[in-house]
């Protein structure tokens, strides 16, 4: 969902641009602001805050001006799709509050590991040494592959432990563990 409307802030930024420059063209205006509708329609259902869905139906209703044939300018551009920008982004701060984060964390053989993760999403493993170190390791188990990785500018954790596996719960209540040298079934216990 929040990629989503991310793409549909980078169509705006879009139509800026071109508009910027007096090479908006009326179809492509109409097709984003129509696009806008047509995705927010899907993620303002889903909602739980009834106030983003009374902006919604009330952005959405009402006449709309007819454009010109041929090319618009930013202001055009900025009338037409400023009003779904502050909306798109009340959109994204309203996921970004509502949606809880889990933390858990254990302190063994001198070091910490902790877990942090959003209701929907990747989890992200921190690994340092209890000794005060600001020195820390990130890895990011993704929630829709499974892979396991150590973002570009984060530390690797080689030096702190040994291997890091993922255990994968099927339907049947099996369980599957991946490292990546194996991937075999956990006996149950």
């Amino acid at each position: 969902m929040e990629h989503i409307l991310k793409l549909l802030l980078q169509e705006i930024d879009r139509c800026y641009l071109l508009g910027g420059q007096d090479l908006l063209e009326r179809e492509r205006l109409e097709s984003v602001e129509s696009k806008i509708r047509s995705e927010l329609t899907d993620i303002v259902k889903n909602l739980d805050d009834e106030i983003l869905q009374l902006k919604f139906k009330k952005l959405n209703s009402g006449l709309r001006t007819q454009l010109k044939p041929g090319f618009h300018n930013v202001m055009t551009a900025h009338t037409r799709l400023e009003i779904w920008r502050i909306f798109i982004d009340e959109i994204l701060n309203h996921i970004k509050s509502s949606t809880k984060t889990f933390k858990n964390r254990l302190d063994a053989e001198g070091l910490f590991i902790e877990s942090r993760s959003k209701e929907v999403g990747d989890m992200h493993l921190i690994i340092g040494k209890r000794d005060g170190n600001s020195e820390k390791a990130h890895v990011v188990l993704d929630e829709k592959t499974g892979e396991i990785r150590v973002e570009d500018n984060q530390l690797e954790p080689l030096e702190l432990i040994l291997k890091i596996e993922s255990v994968i719960t099927l339907p049947t209540g099996k369980k599957i563990r991946i490292t990546r040298e194996s991937i075999e079934e956990i006996a149950e216990q």
